[in-house]
């Protein structure tokens, strides 16, 4: 084997793990490294909702073992507001829509089809 072939090898060699790194290092910047069902294992801990309150705070539900945590995240530290929070579902009102201003057109659409079919 040639020097320049040794060469050639170790250099692709290094470049096929210098990708496999990028590759690595990009998916953990996008999240995928905290992937659930990976490990098959069910997590205790996870974050339920974030909510912004200016540049610096933030509130946070987080949910562990069954019972859920309300955070204030700041510069200073963190705070816990409220524990054991229920969850509430906000009922939806039925929707009532306005008198269809088309419904005696489809009254007179009726009368047209039944004098059709009769004339035919």
């Amino acid at each position: 084997m040639l020097a320049s072939e040794i060469f050639r090898l170790v250099f692709g060699f290094a470049a096929v793990l210098g990708m496999i790194g990028l590759c690595a290092i990009a998916a953990k910047k996008a999240g995928l490294s905290a992937m659930t069902g990976v490990t098959g294992k069910k997590r205790r801990l996870s974050m339920r909702e974030m909510l912004p309150i200016d540049a610096r705070r933030r509130l946070a539900i987080v949910k562990c073992d069954d019972t859920e945590y309300l955070i204030l995240l700041g510069p200073t530290g963190e705070t816990v507001v409220d524990k054991d929070l229920k969850a509430v579902i906000a009922e939806e009102e039925p929707v009532s829509y306005a008198a269809n201003p088309f419904s005696s057109l489809s009254e007179f659409t009726e009368k047209f089809r039944a004098a059709k079919k009769n004339a035919a």
